[in-house]
């Protein structure tokens, strides 16, 4: 295996997966539905983050507040997790098997706690490329009170939220995923290496490479798609003579077409590149408030989501109307469509749930990792799409394949995938020469 994840990060990783690609299906289904809003799906999705303060809520009361100040503590290669402090009474062999783990999980945990009041902020995630540098690089969280930590991420992920839903607008749902996890992973390689200071081998540089060509050929086809769409209607628009059918009082001619198509993929293109940069610094700004200090991850999302929810209010209200929303029009929409309404009153839990699996998977590995399989996901979304066009009946939803287009973007993601297993080639070798030393890690030190 080039992957050694316990069940319990197999879990996140799958679930953080399929969410985020619902989300990205159901937020285009909306706009091609002719709801575009992205300054409301913003707040929606700031909403839903908010709502991650009461799981938090929640996940202490149920554990007598203790369930931060000692967490879970994992042997890599075991089924089974047990809870530092239960021992089972002694008897048959599976028994003392049990009480073995429990053993060895609490020497673990008496480790880890001694390296926390060590000041040392490697502690949860994964350590793989961090070193004294890493160390050094991460002091300044120390100086954050912690009720402002959230403050950075926050501010990152209300730029990052608005240009992600703003940009599928302009660009196909499964183009933009492609491009957008694709960007992501390369980016946060680099900031990974420039601000967090981790040491990325040649062989994830190389990954890196190979998923930016596969980025390269989905722009390549996206780019000729929306180019044919436009030469398609400049056909239609002109008679066997070759003269334009409008008149020149009319709305537009197919030579206009084909520069609003140019324009449209240029406009998607800037928004999306723009969204990652925010995006990878958001992810880096969890990473470290939650491995190096130790901060709750559904604390942290629902405060996130609280500054962006109460600044996304101010500038929807102040400026909305002038970035091309309406406010009043929205909601005559809303009032008009009760689906829509429903739709929307839904929308922030499945924000909810897609935003505590993505925290939750940049806990137990990395921002870099945590970009590396959200690449998977836009295989979902395509496959939703391309299933939404052929079977609801209906031409203004989902996507439908293009010749040849279709195909260049299959190639780009082909490509992608196989700089994942790249970029991941190399953890056969550190897995098995690491096997001999399980009291050295544990599951959340594996990348």
């Amino acid at each position: 295996m080039l992957c050694a994840y316990s069940w319990y990060a197999w879990c996140i990783i799958i679930s953080m997966i399929v969410t985020g690609a619902a989300r990205s299906v159901v937020v285009k289904l909306a706009y091609q539905s002719g709801f575009e809003a992205p300054l409301t799906i913003t707040l929606l999705y700031f909403l839903g983050q908010s709502l991650s303060l009461g799981i938090y809520w929640i996940q202490n009361k149920t554990s007598n507040g203790m369930f931060w100040k000692v967490p879970f503590q994992r042997k890599r290669g075991r089924g089974q997790s047990h809870q530092v402090g239960q021992y089972p009474p002694p008897g048959g062999e599976e028994e003392d098997q049990i009480f073995q783990e429990e053993k060895i999980a609490k020497e673990l945990e008496t480790k880890r706690i001694s390296v926390s009041l060590d000041s040392d902020p490697l502690g949860n995630g994964s350590s793989h490329g961090l070193s004294q540098k890493s160390i050094i690089a991460t002091q300044w969280t120390e100086r954050i009170p912690w009720y402002y930590k959230p403050v950075i991420p926050g501010f990152f992920s209300l730029l990052n939220s608005t240009l992600r839903w703003l940009s599928l607008v302009y660009v196909a749902a499964s183009v933009a995923e492609m491009l957008i996890t694709g960007l992501e992973l390369a980016l946060s390689v680099v900031a990974a290496r420039a601000i967090r200071k981790r040491e990325i081998s040649n062989t994830r540089w190389m990954g890196v490479c190979v998923v930016s060509i596969g980025v390269i050929v989905v722009s390549f086809a996206n780019y000729h798609n929306k180019t044919a769409a436009a030469v398609a209607v400049t056909n239609e628009v002109y008679d066997d003579d070759g003269m334009n059918i409008y008149d020149y009082n009319g709305n537009a001619s197919g030579d206009d077409e084909i520069d609003v198509a140019q324009k449209n993929y240029i406009t998607g293109i800037v928004l999306i590149v723009l969204q990652c940069i925010f995006s990878v610094l958001q992810d880096l700004a969890e990473e470290v408030f939650m491995q190096a200090s130790d901060f709750p991850p559904t604390l942290l999302l629902g405060m996130e989501g609280m500054f962006g929810l109460i600044f996304g209010l101010l500038i929807y209200i102040c400026f909305g109307e002038k970035l091309g929303e309406d406010p009043m029009a929205t909601i005559a929409i809303l009032q008009e469509d009760p689906y829509m309404s429903a739709w929307l009153v839904g929308l922030p839990f499945l924000f909810l749930v897609t935003g505590i699996f993505n925290i939750k998977a940049t806990e137990v590995t990395s921002s870099m990792t945590r970009n590396v399989w959200k690449n998977l996901r836009t295989l979902l979304v395509w496959i939703a799409a391309l299933c939404i066009f052929y079977m609801s009946g209906n031409s203004d939803i989902g996507e439908a394949w293009l010749m040849p287009g279709s195909f260049y973007t299959l190639v780009g993601f082909m490509t992608m995938s196989g700089g994942i297993v790249v970029y991941y080639w190399h953890k056969k070798i550190e897995i098995e020469a690491t096997d001999a030393m399980p009291l050295q890690r544990t599951d959340h030190e594996v990348l």
